[in-house]
């Protein structure tokens, strides 16, 4: 049974997308609840001008007239109205999506008030600054336009449609998710830093996080192929393809730090330098460590280069550092050079 707190909150058009679903949902499944939350006086002025699809138009109506067929007159007569009523109601939240994502929608009716819809446009040839009412600051890029409403009228989020390209530093609030409407994206975050190009002509729309965390999910997870929804992290990119309907993500990567080998020793360190050394199919991470150790030199490598790299083979006091290096090198695919006094190890290009 569907709560009637959700039902109220719906007639008042305080309910997010999700939750008008459900309420519809309910109605289409059971049209003889409509007359439990509806009056005379509600039926009379309940007027829209959205259309269902005719399939689904006479799908309710027959499914209505069913449930009918042995009530009173003025029932009836109640039934048919819910009948036409209900794809009405349906057919103008399918037109609310529709007009969600384009220009032509300038203004919106919540507690009895009209809230106009703010339109910035820039046709100049470099960055727009457009700073919110909530303290987030939004730069657009040329070519760009957004669409939103100046204080934020819902309750529940803040709304921002993109056309073309802006990068978005938004205010926190964890109450109210910043939600930016991009084509067939939604991308909603509390309070981060991210870029949205969504441009008409072009075949994908990105996303890319500079700081925070964000989530982008599919505007309509009804028409699209992919209707999933990605948490994206710094640096990450997110790039969907209009052509295929398909998703993708480029995760960042930090940038890899290269290690000393050994510990720390100082030059005047008593160092005991056996006339023989063996190496066992050791690490060469080990390896280094240890050369590094008994000649008391810097060695620097990446991590990843040496990875699963191992080293055999007998050396002996008498040989120099740079030759030992250089066989190890030959025999991994890798590359020395030497600074001054210290040797750098990484990967042959």
């Amino acid at each position: 049974m569907m709560q009637r707190e959700l039902i109220d909150k719906y007639f008042r058009n305080e309910c997010s997308d999700d939750e008008r679903m459900l309420v519809l949902e309910y109605f289409r499944n059971h049209p003889e609840e409509w007359n439990k939350y509806m009056s005379e006086e509600d039926w009379d002025n309940f007027v829209t001008n959205e259309e269902l699809a005719p399939e689904l138009s006479e799908e309710l109506f027959a499914n209505v007239s069913r449930q009918t067929l042995n009530k009173t007159k003025r029932r009836t007569i109640a039934w048919l109205a819910a009948a036409v009523l209900v794809p009405l109601v349906i057919g103008a939240f399918w037109g609310y999506l529709t007009l969600r994502k384009t220009s032509s929608q300038e203004g919106v009716v919540t507690a009895g008030t009209t809230e106009q819809m703010i339109e910035k446009k820039n046709v100049s040839d470099t960055l727009m600054n457009i700073l919110m009412d909530d303290g987030s600051m939004v730069m657009l890029s040329p070519g760009s336009g957004i669409r939103y409403y100046e204080k934020f009228v819902s309750r529940d989020n803040r709304e921002v449609y993109l056309s073309g390209k802006a990068i978005f530093d938004v205010g926190i609030d964890k109450g109210r998710p910043f939600i930016v409407y991009a084509d067939r994206l939604a991308t909603t975050v509390l309070g981060t830093s991210f870029t949205v190009e969504s441009f008409a002509q072009s075949s994908v729309i990105t996303v890319k996080l500079h700081k925070g965390k964000i989530q982008v999910a599919a505007a309509d997870i009804v028409q699209e192929k992919w209707n999933g929804r990605e948490i994206l992290l710094p640096g990450d990119e997110f790039i969907y393809d209009k052509t295929t309907m398909l998703a993708s993500i480029k995760r960042n990567m930090p940038a890899e730090q290269m290690v000393k080998a050994g510990p720390a020793y100082k030059e005047d360190n008593n160092v005991r330098r056996p006339d023989l050394y063996t190496f066992d199919i050791s690490p060469l991470s080990d390896v280094f460590d240890q050369l590094s150790n008994y000649y008391q030199v810097e060695i620097y490598y990446y991590p990843s280069d040496v990875k699963n790299k191992y080293f055999s083979g007998r050396m002996h006091k008498t040989d120099s550092l740079g030759t030992i290096l250089n066989d190890i090198a030959t025999l991994n695919q890798l590359k020395i050079e030497k600074e001054k006094e210290r040797y750098i190890i990484r990967k042959k290009d």
